[in-house]
């Protein structure tokens, strides 16, 4: 069975191979990403200010060596 994680990676995966392949700029592209779930989130009542909490928690999680800790969900 597929965890949440790798389903993400393989999504994510096959949109950078696609927006390289269309010379989309992958900068763009993660603004776009983002942007999406954001509404998302949005769309299945999440709260503006409970989606900010998730984005800091992310980031106050996230080390420098790109490892993030995973104790929310």
């Amino acid at each position: 069975m597929a965890s949440s994680f790798t389903i993400a990676e393989k999504h994510l995966t096959a949109m950078i191979e696609e927006a390289t392949e269309n010379n989309v700029d992958l900068n763009a592209l993660g603004q776009a990403i983002v942007w999406k779930l954001f509404e998302r989130y949005r769309d299945n009542g999440r709260k503006a200010s409970d989606i900010a909490d998730e984005v800091k928690y992310t980031l106050e999680n996230l080390d420098d060596d790109g490892t993030f800790h995973v104790s929310r969900n």
